[in-house]
């Protein structure tokens, strides 16, 4: 038997929530799109690098547990990291968006 599970993100919604998310600026919201725009992308190129964080984590000089961090999509980059990113992965910055 061949069972195929299909998990879908649910949606939650409560008074708190909607007060809090009322509270973000526009510009906080960018940045949390930013933010994991980057770590989903980090996350593809390691797929298809066939590489494991500990892996990445070696050829960026890092700890694990950071790249866990980065992964998160609630690091903030600084421009340093992103290039070196980007030179490890030999693209360009922009890419990682």
């Amino acid at each position: 038997m061949n069972m195929k599970t299909e998990t879908k993100a649910r949606k939650h919604s409560s008074p708190l929530l909607r007060e809090v998310l009322s509270e973000v600026s526009k510009v906080e919201k960018k940045q949390i799109i930013n933010k994991y725009a980057v770590a989903t992308k980090l996350d593809q190129l390691l797929e298809l690098r066939g590489w494991n964080k500990t892996t990445f984590a070696e050829k960026v000089n890092r700890h694990p547990s950071e790249i866990t961090k980065w992964l998160s999509g609630t690091h903030n980059f600084t421009i340093d990291t992103l290039t070196e990113i980007a030179d490890t992965f030999k693209i360009s910055i922009a890419e990682l968006f």
